[in-house]
């Protein structure tokens, strides 16, 4: 009797210390996989509507993960998610997401997203929700709006909303008081608020690595700017689109305005954007030069591997069309670079068959 007694206190001090008792809202997981880090140690209750998001994320993109917790790179803190990289590389997704489920506003207590080379074209009204998020990286999806609910998110500090196909910034954006960095090249951007310069933003310098806090190169912006971003640095300036390394010069689209307003004068060079886009199995680059140049006209994948050239040799000045067919290539994000001995300009396209 003794020994059974025994036992049985045995096995209740190991409940209480062998498996530790989460709170109601949470789940004891004590096997995740090595993608996932514990600031806390010992911390092994995860907050379930957490977990929710991560798994609707999975089903809504049919992806095949064993567990939510398997799902890109993800850093926890207290049983809350913090640090979450989904991007379409090493380290984030298996496959690019097109979707983000209402349930994405459950990761609230998020302070760093890292979403890039998706397919994501709409952000839900739940987005707005993550109010603790301090970064936010969603380059190279297909990004048509920022809603009002940007506002929100009022402790972002660092924003990257590169490559993207936005056409407008609403005005609630000017509400975000402690923005720092912010990268809005190469979108759809023909107009700006006008409150824009209320932003806490050094327009015109780069950080002690070498990035700029701002740069807004590669959109529409022609007529009525804001005079902080058509004094900037960094009104004509992207960066390379594969590993951001190197700035590049990418200047404002103003085909088509003419002389009743006041701009600056034509570039060099310039690639429009391919169309259509997404294609299947054509689509038709166009590139403009305005002196004789070589020029090389490449295509890479979403690796920065090179799969293709399409023209190479001297151009006069003038307009030249030329067509790229995929039909030899997996679906997915293809690069076109137009590259002269000091100039170099990237457009994404999307094949999808």
């Amino acid at each position: 009797m003794k020994l059974i007694l025994r036992y049985i206190v045995a096995i209740s001090f190991c409940s209480q210390l062998c498996f530790p008792q989460c709170d109601s809202s949470y789940t004891y997981i004590n096997d995740f996989p090595s993608s996932v880090t514990i600031l806390a140690n010992g911390d092994s209750c995860f907050f379930d509507n957490d977990l929710d998001a991560l798994n609707d994320i999975i089903t809504a993109n049919q992806l095949s993960y064993e567990t939510p917790l398997h799902l890109g790179t993800q850093t926890w803190l207290s049983g809350r998610l913090r640090f979450f990289v989904a991007g379409n590389y090493w380290g984030g997704v298996e496959s690019p997401l097109s979707i983000l489920p209402e349930s994405i506003g459950n990761l609230d207590d998020l302070r760093a997203l890292y979403l890039e080379w998706n397919n994501l074209s709409i952000l839900p009204e739940s987005f707005y929700q993550l109010t603790n998020l301090m970064s936010l990286y969603i380059s190279n999806n297909q990004i048509e709006e920022i809603g009002e609910g940007i506002e929100n998110l009022n402790n972002l500090y660092f924003l990257d909303l590169g490559y993207n196909q936005i056409p407008s910034i609403p005005d609630s954006f000017c509400n975000l008081e402690n923005l720092t960095y912010w990268w809005m090249f190469n979108n759809e951007l023909d107009q700006l608020p006008d409150c824009i310069c209320s932003l806490n933003i050094n327009w015109n310098d780069d950080d002690a690595g070498g990035y700029p806090y701002f740069a807004i190169g590669g959109n529409n912006l022609c007529v009525n700017i804001p005079d902080c971003i058509e004094n900037s640095e960094y009104f004509h300036i992207s960066l390379d689109q594969f590993y951001y390394t190197w700035p590049v010069t990418d200047s404002q689209n103003c085909d088509g305005l003419y002389n009743s307003y006041e701009f600056i004068s034509p570039v060099d060079f310039n690639l429009s954007q391919p169309y259509p886009n997404p294609f299947n199995p054509e689509t038709v680059i166009t590139f403009e030069v305005s002196k004789k140049a070589y020029i090389q006209l490449e295509v890479f994948n979403i690796i920065g591997k090179k799969i293709a050239t399409l023209q190479k040799g001297y151009f006069e000045p003038g307009l030249h069309k030329t067509i790229w067919n995929g039909q030899n290539y997996p679906s997915g994000v293809y690069l076109i670079r137009m590259k002269t001995e000091d100039y170099s300009q990237l457009r994404k396209v999307i094949l999808m068959k």
